[in-house]
């Protein structure tokens, strides 16, 4: 009965580090997603102001 107490005992143990560990999981999920949201963010705004770049410099060669 000892050894069946003390085999549970570590199973749930084992299990609370695995909790705690899906929980750090799922947290740096969602700075990755917020990382990632943030960056395609950064290149709409490159992006235009590259058009933008781009559709003066057309205007000044046609000139």
């Amino acid at each position: 009965m000892d050894r069946l107490g003390t085999a549970i005992d570590r199973l749930e143990s084992a299990a609370a580090r695995v909790g705690a560990g899906d929980l750090l999981l799922a947290g740096e999920l969602r700075d990755a997603r917020d990382q990632q949201a943030a960056l395609a963010d950064t290149n709409r705004v490159v992006s235009a102001r590259l058009d933008q770049a781009i559709a003066r410099l057309r205007t000044l060669l046609e000139e």
